[in-house]
Protein backbone atom coordinates (compact mmCIF):
# COMPACT_ATOMS: atom_id res chain seq x y z
CA UNK A 1 0.00 0.00 0.00
CA UNK A 2 2.47 2.60 -1.05
CA UNK A 3 0.43 4.71 -3.44
CA UNK A 4 -1.44 7.82 -2.41
CA UNK A 5 -4.93 6.90 -3.55
CA UNK A 6 -4.95 3.49 -1.81
CA UNK A 7 -3.73 5.00 1.45
CA UNK A 8 -6.24 7.84 1.14
CA UNK A 9 -9.15 5.44 0.63
CA UNK A 10 -8.11 3.27 3.58
CA UNK A 11 -7.76 6.22 5.96
CA UNK A 12 -11.07 7.67 4.75
CA UNK A 13 -12.78 4.33 5.39
CA UNK A 14 -11.52 4.28 8.98
CA UNK A 15 -12.55 7.91 9.56
CA UNK A 16 -16.07 7.21 8.27
CA UNK A 17 -16.39 4.37 10.79
CA UNK A 18 -15.34 6.69 13.60
CA UNK A 19 -17.35 9.80 12.72
CA UNK A 20 -20.85 10.18 11.33
CA UNK A 21 -20.44 13.92 10.67
CA UNK A 22 -19.33 14.75 7.15
CA UNK A 23 -19.13 18.53 7.54
CA UNK A 24 -18.54 20.83 10.45
CA UNK A 25 -21.34 23.34 11.07
CA UNK A 26 -19.49 26.52 10.06
CA UNK A 27 -19.69 25.99 6.29
CA UNK A 28 -22.19 28.11 4.38
CA UNK A 29 -22.23 26.17 1.14
CA UNK A 30 -21.41 22.55 0.64
CA UNK A 31 -17.86 22.05 -0.67
CA UNK A 32 -16.93 19.36 -3.18
CA UNK A 33 -14.54 17.75 -0.70
CA UNK A 34 -16.11 17.01 2.68
CA UNK A 35 -14.24 17.54 5.94
CA UNK A 36 -13.53 13.85 6.46
CA UNK A 37 -11.99 13.65 2.99
CA UNK A 38 -9.86 16.71 3.75
CA UNK A 39 -8.68 15.22 7.04
CA UNK A 40 -8.01 11.92 5.29
CA UNK A 41 -5.92 13.67 2.64
CA UNK A 42 -3.93 15.51 5.29
CA UNK A 43 -3.33 12.31 7.30
CA UNK A 44 -2.34 10.42 4.16
CA UNK A 45 0.24 13.05 3.27
CA UNK A 46 1.60 12.91 6.82
CA UNK A 47 1.66 9.09 6.77
CA UNK A 48 3.52 8.98 3.46
CA UNK A 49 6.05 11.58 4.57
CA UNK A 50 4.94 14.23 2.08
CA UNK A 51 5.83 17.42 3.89
CA UNK A 52 5.59 19.79 0.93
CA UNK A 53 2.19 20.90 -0.33
CA UNK A 54 3.71 21.40 -3.73
CA UNK A 55 4.75 17.74 -3.76
CA UNK A 56 1.34 16.65 -2.44
CA UNK A 57 -0.58 18.48 -5.15
CA UNK A 58 1.75 17.05 -7.80
CA UNK A 59 0.99 13.51 -6.60
CA UNK A 60 -2.77 13.89 -6.12
CA UNK A 61 -4.92 11.57 -8.21
CA UNK A 62 -7.33 13.22 -10.64
CA UNK A 63 -10.41 12.26 -8.58
CA UNK A 64 -9.17 14.37 -5.63
CA UNK A 65 -7.35 17.08 -7.57
CA UNK A 66 -10.54 18.24 -9.28
CA UNK A 67 -12.37 18.62 -5.96
CA UNK A 68 -10.14 21.17 -4.22
CA UNK A 69 -7.71 23.97 -4.93
CA UNK A 70 -4.51 24.43 -3.02
CA UNK A 71 -5.51 27.70 -1.33
CA UNK A 72 -8.87 26.27 -0.29
CA UNK A 73 -7.11 23.19 1.09
CA UNK A 74 -4.84 25.37 3.24
CA UNK A 75 -7.66 27.55 4.55
CA UNK A 76 -9.96 24.67 5.41
CA UNK A 77 -7.18 22.61 6.97
CA UNK A 78 -6.20 25.50 9.27
CA UNK A 79 -9.84 26.09 10.19
CA UNK A 80 -10.37 22.40 10.96
CA UNK A 81 -7.25 22.32 13.14
CA UNK A 82 -8.71 25.14 15.22
CA UNK A 83 -12.09 23.37 15.52
CA UNK A 84 -10.66 20.05 16.65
Amino acid sequence: MNNLSANYERILEVLRKISKDQLLPYQRREPKLCDLELISLSLTAEFMGIDSENDLFRKLPEMIYTKIERSVYNRRRRRLANEL
